[in-house]
C-alpha cells in the first residue's frame, strides 16, 4: 500500500514539472514575433530610384508631305497619310541620353471602284464585274538619338535621326471572268530627321520586390528631310472610264509626321 501511494506521488509531481515547463516554454519571447520585417514602402522607394533603362512605343501617325512632292500628291487626291507606328530602345543611366528605332506605317489612299459589263458568252447572258483599286503606302524607318531628361511625372525630349522611307504604290484589277491583272512600284530615298516631343507618366506599376514600369502618354512631331527621288503612282482616268493612268514625278521626298500613343519604360 505504501508503495504505491509513493508511486502515484511520484506521478503527480512529475505531471506538474510537465506542464510547469510547457508554461514556461510558451512564455519565452520569440525574437520579431508579433510584427512584420518586409516594409512595402521601403521597397517601393527602392525600385523608384532603379534607373528604366529599356522603353517601348505604340502611336497612331498622322503625315503630310511637302513642297513639290505635296503638290504631285494633292494632284491624285493623296496628300495626306494616316497610320500607326512603333519604337524601341535604351536610355542610358549616367546621362538623359537614349538611342533606338523607330518604324511607321502611313496609308496614303486608296481607290477602289467596280465596272459591270453584260455581255453574251456562248449565247449565254454574263455580266463582266472588273473591280479596280489603287494604293499608297509610305513606311518611314529611322535610327535616331534622343535627348531626354527626366523631370518629374514630365519627360521633355529631343532627337535627331537617319534612315530610309519606303515608297510604295500598287494597282489590281480583278475580274470575275478574266482573273487578276496587278502591278507595283516601290522607291527608297534615303531620309534624315529631326524631332521633338513630350513623354507624361500617368501609371507606375510596382512588381515587388522585383521590378517596376512606368506608363507614359508620348506627343511628338518629326521632320523627315527625304532625298530627291522619282515615283510612280496610279489613278483612275479623269474622263471617268475604266482606264488606269500611270502618273510619274520626281523632287525632294519631304515629310512631317505627328504621333501619339502610349510608351512603357521597364
Amino acid at each position: 500500500m505504501v508503495v504505491h501511494s509513493v508511486m502515484l506521488l511520484i506521478v503527480l509531481l512529475a505531471l506538474g514539472a510537465s506542464n510547469g515547463a510547457q508554461a514556461q516554454t510558451q512564455d519565452v519571447p520569440i525574437a520579431g514575433a508579433g510584427r512584420d520585417t518586409f516594409d512595402e514602402q521601403q521597397e517601393i522607394e527602392r525600385l523608384r530610384q532603379q534607373p528604366l533603362n529599356w522603353f517601348g512605343s505604340l502611336h497612331f501617325a498622322y503625315s503630310q508631305p511637302r513642297g513639290n512632292f505635296k503638290r504631285f500628291l494633292d494632284s491624285i487626291n493623296n496628300s495626306w497619310g494616316l497610320g500607326f507606328g512603333f519604337n524601341g530602345g535604351y536610355k542610358l543611366s549616367s546621362v538623359p541620353l537614349a538611342i533606338g528605332a523607330m518604324l511607321d506605317i502611313l496609308f496614303y489612299g486608296s481607290q477602289e471602284r467596280t465596272y459591270q459589263t453584260p455581255l453574251i458568252i456562248g449565247g449565254i447572258p454574263r455580266t463582266v464585274y472588273d473591280t479596280v483599286s489603287t494604293n499608297i503606302v509610305f513606311i518611314p524607318i529611322t535610327v535616331f538619338t534622343r535627348i531626354a531628361p527626366d523631370i518629374g511625372w514630365v519627360q521633355p525630349y529631343v532627337e535627331a535621326g537617319v534612315g530610309l522611307t519606303v515608297i510604295s504604290s500598287s494597282y489590281s484589277l480583278k475580274s470575275n471572268i478574266g482573273g487578276e491583272q496587278e502591278d507595283s512600284r516601290s522607291h527608297v530615298p534615303f531620309q534624315y530627321s529631326i524631332g521633338a516631343g513630350i513623354n507624361v507618366k500617368f501609371a507606375d506599376v510596382f512588381n515587388i520586390p522585383v521590378s517596376r514600369q512606368a506608363y507614359y502618354v508620348n506627343l511628338g512631331i518629326r521632320y523627315l528631310y527625304g532625298d530627291f527621288s522619282d515615283y510612280t503612282f496610279w489613278k483612275f482616268a479623269s474622263d471617268g472610264s475604266r482606264a488606269i493612268e500611270t502618273v510619274t514625278g520626281a523632287s525632294r521626298t519631304d515629310l512631317y509626321v505627328i504621333t501619339l500613343g502610349i510608351q512603357a519604360a521597364f
